[in-house]
């Protein structure tokens, strides 16, 4: 029997990451709001593992280095999103759009509603900066740095304008957020950002197909979250709703937020 392909085994380790641990995290947002100090007391614990792993681990270059800085990465993301679908992390507002504000107006009032929450990604990203700084094991920083850009990607999408705006993979105490996207069919920003994640993964597979051994399993890891990047931005224009591959976390039924105008 012929040996297994070595990047299968980082593609399925990447894959199963991001769909258990995005599930994981919906899943704690559907509980009751007294929960949630909770579960940002645990995420905490999760970021001090996080940072801990990546510290112990970030000149390791032998096969399971990619795996180790590529899961710790994740466990600091974690964070960050907890803080936000809680919303105990995020800006100087909970109040919805009014109606009728547009242009730079609605654009400040947008950053002023996540200002928080994109301070302390930046933050967190600083921090891994400096964990990782000069050190053999990249594979952490770049996670992190790919998972931050794809998500200020997709924010960018939703208050241009897409078709699906997650309605129903929104918190009922994040509802007003809904105010902020605009709903079209797609907008200009949207082919660029696109093509940008194909692009990049094209790349990442072809560094990947030329290294061995820890490069790659980096590589092939990179690549995996970027190709989920781009699987997440045709979520946003195509008819399809992403929420049906979480079935299993949504324990509770989730707001359906009005469409945004």
């Amino acid at each position: 029997m012929d040996a297994m392909p070595p990047a299968v085994l980082p593609i399925l380790f990447t894959v199963f990451v991001w769909w258990f641990g995005t599930g994981v995290v919906f899943l704690l947002n559907q509980l009751p709001k007294e929960t949630f100090g909770w579960s940002m007391l645990g995420a905490s614990a999760v970021l001090g593992l996080g940072f801990l792993g990546m510290l112990l681990t970030v000149r390791d270059t032998g096969t399971g280095g990619p795996y180790h800085g590529f899961l710790c990465a994740v466990l600091i993301w974690a964070w960050a999103e907890m803080g936000f679908l809680t919303g105990r992390v995020m800006g100087l507002s909970a109040r919805p759009l009014p109606k009728g504000v547009v242009g730079w107006p609605r654009l400040r009032a947008a950053v002023a509603a996540i200002l928080y929450h994109e301070v302390a990604l930046l933050t967190l990203g600083a921090g891994v900066v400096v964990v990782c700084w000069g050190a053999p094991n990249q594979t952490g920083l770049w996670t992190f740095a790919l998972l931050y850009v794809a998500r200020l990607s997709t924010k960018l999408n939703l208050f241009f304008g897409v078709r699906n705006l997650a309605e129903a993979m929104t918190p009922a105490h994040l509802s007003y957020l809904q105010s902020f996207f605009r709903q079209r069919r797609m907008n200009a920003f949207f082919p660029f950002s696109l093509a940008a994640f194909v692009a990049l993964t094209w790349w990442l597979i072809e560094r990947a197909g030329a290294g061995d051994g820890f490069d790659v399993a980096a590589y092939s890891m990179l690549a995996t979250l970027a190709a989920l990047a781009v699987l997440e931005h045709l979520f946003l224009v195509l008819p399809l709703r992403s929420e049906a591959l979480w079935t299993w976390s949504r324990k509770a039924p989730i707001s359906s937020p009005a469409e945004a105008p």
